[in-house]
């Protein structure tokens, strides 16, 4: 059993794939094929849709690490900074299953009806941390045994 955990999940759904490679086609095609020649317009476009929203989704990612600090995570290049809850601040910590179009309205860093602030790249499966103060993190995880496990080395609830 490890004494650190650490994850680094990327968005690499074929689907989100496909449909960010078809943003980027269909704007690189409108603009090279425009008459007359490429103005500025143009050239924000596809600076927008062709090169950084692909760019954007091929950095992005949700990095979770547990040691003996506590619960650290960050999605950047949305949220650099990394967070981090201490095992001082922590009340409780569980798996859940949650839907995350119906509860959170899809992927990323939403917030879910009832649980609080949501960080999932993929799946359902995510870890509910509520504080002492009462506030809730769920951080999603696609290896969620492994995660309770170097949870429980360091916290255990009373």
């Amino acid at each position: 059993m490890s004494l650190e955990y650490h994850e680094i999940q990327y968005f690499r759904q074929p689907w989100i794939i496909a449909l960010i490679a078809g943003v980027a086609i269909i704007t690189w095609y409108s603009v090279l094929m425009t008459e007359p020649a490429t103005g500025p317009v143009q050239i924000l476009i596809l600076l927008a849709f062709g090169v950084l929203l692909p760019l954007f989704f091929a950095v992005l990612r949700l990095e979770t690490h547990v040691s003996v600090d506590g619960i650290s995570y960050r999605m950047p290049p949305i949220v650099r900074k990394e967070r981090i809850i201490p095992w001082s601040d922590l009340a409780a910590a569980d798996l859940i299953t949650i839907r995350p179009i119906r509860d959170c309205g899809g992927w990323g860093i939403r917030y879910c009806r009832g649980e609080g602030i949501t960080y999932i790249v993929s799946g359902n499966q995510v870890i509910r941390f509520r504080k002492i103060s009462g506030e809730r993190v769920l951080l999603g995880t696609r290896q969620p045994e492994e995660m309770i496990q170097t949870i429980k080395i360091y916290f255990r609830a009373d």
